[in-house]
């Protein structure tokens, strides 16, 4: 007589349902750990060989629930097989036991008895699968070898789930930025707690919330064009804007239903930019008070690359060397005699190969002249990437130099 498989999973609205044998779906898993628990002993050697045959799982056996409880507490294991007839504690007794000890462990049940409410009754206590022993060793085998890889997968992916969206959460509640998601309307999908601070709503449930129920209607007109615009072309916009004293940038992304094929929602981000502009602004100030402090020098300022052509010059400067055009990317060369472009050239990888500033005071048509060179370096590579030179005659009128 054939061996007869019962094989009942409950699904997530509670109902029985049946699952075929499968196939070996689950060889890429690392090697399984399972408890294995029968009283007969003869029959956990021989499942025991059967489970490990393939390698890629590993049994430990205890011929009663007790006994399994205590080696529980001391050894993990990914699963755990058990029988239902057993003396001191059958197998659902044992369950309910671990159950009670918060070992959330993939349980199947391996018996002889085949009562559909022992079935039912097990399933209800948190059994993923049971078995019925049968007499075809080499099918019932083989069956249980996919149910223990079934239950040990849906658990760690389960595991895996809950890690993913612990990580999510955390990375969420942990930044500075505002998250949030909205529907077409402007509805709050989501927010996190950073975006209801800023918002004043921290104390109560944002999917009470619209848009414009927080905002302006200039700021709820602009926001619904953007994710109308989002959500028609399913394509992600950046908006720089402002609110009161402070700037922000957002980007707003497109949240698809692969099911329907529809963009249904969008996700934004808004990060406080206000620092970042403070800066901008003051770094803007400095260059003006520069610029207006450089072009009132009656001394010439200018900069050159390391190739000798020039990035900057002041006005005097220019008046000195009677430019009217265009001159960035000239040659000094291009405006002084061999004699005094090599001199100025010999200075120039002088400040180059020793990253320091050079001095030099010199004589030209019986006028004294003297010139600071200053090197600027990059960064990043620490190399000159400019040299800045003032070029100072203390009396008498300048001259070219």
């Amino acid at each position: 007589m054939g061996s007869t498989i019962i094989h009942y999973n409950l699904t997530n609205n509670g109902r029985l349902s049946f699952f075929g044998s499968g196939t070996s779906l689950f060889a890429y898993m690392t090697v399984i750990k399972i408890l294995l628990v029968d009283d007969q002993e003869e029959l956990l050697d021989i499942t025991r060989i059967f489970l490990e045959k393939g390698g890629d799982i590993v049994v430990e056996t205890s011929t009663s629930a007790i006994t399994a409880i205590e080696m529980l507490r001391e050894h993990k294991y990914d699963a755990i097989v058990s029988d239902y007839e057993m003396p001191q504690m059958d197998g659902i007794e044992f369950l309910k036991t671990i159950k009670r000890m918060g070992l959330e462990k993939p349980f199947i049940i391996f018996t002889g008895r085949s009562r559909e409410d022992i079935v039912i009754e097990a399933l209800n206590s948190g059994a993923d699968f049971y078995l019925q022993k049968g007499s075809e060793p080499k099918v019932q085998f083989a069956e249980l070898r996919n149910m223990i890889h079934q239950a040990v997968m849906r658990k760690r992916i389960e595991e895996a789930l809950i890690q993913s969206e612990t990580n999510y959460k955390t990375l969420v509640e942990c930044t500075q930025d505002s998250i949030y998601m909205v529907d077409k309307r402007g509805k709050y999908l989501f927010m996190n707690s950073h975006h209801k601070a800023r918002l004043g709503i921290s104390d109560q449930d944002f999917h009470n919330y619209y848009y414009q129920d927080l905002h302006s209607d200039e700021e709820t007109g602009h926001f619904l064009n953007l994710i109308k615009e989002v959500i028609e072309e399913s394509r992600p916009v950046h908006d720089e804007y402002r609110k009161g004293d402070r700037w922000f940038v957002r980007t707003i992304s497109p949240v698809r239903n692969e099911i329907l094929d529809l963009t249904i929602a969008a996700t934004v981000i808004s990060t406080d930019i206000t620092h970042t502009r403070t800066l901008e602004k003051t770094v803007s100030t400095l260059e003006e008070h520069y610029k207006i402090l450089v072009e009132a020098m009656q001394d010439s300022v200018y900069s050159v690359d390391p190739e000798c052509r020039y990035k900057f010059m002041n006005s005097h400067h220019q008046k000195r060397l009677g430019i009217t055009g265009e001159y960035i990317g000239t040659y000094y060369g291009d405006y002084h005699d061999k004699a005094a472009t090599d001199r100025f050239e010999s200075h120039i990888q002088k400040v180059i190969s020793t990253k320091q500033s050079v001095c030099e005071r010199y004589t030209e048509d019986t006028r004294i002249f003297i010139r600071t060179y200053s090197p600027v370096l990059d960064p990043e590579t620490q190399m000159v990437q400019e040299i800045v030179v003032i070029s100072i005659e203390p009396a008498g009128r300048f001259e070219k130099t």
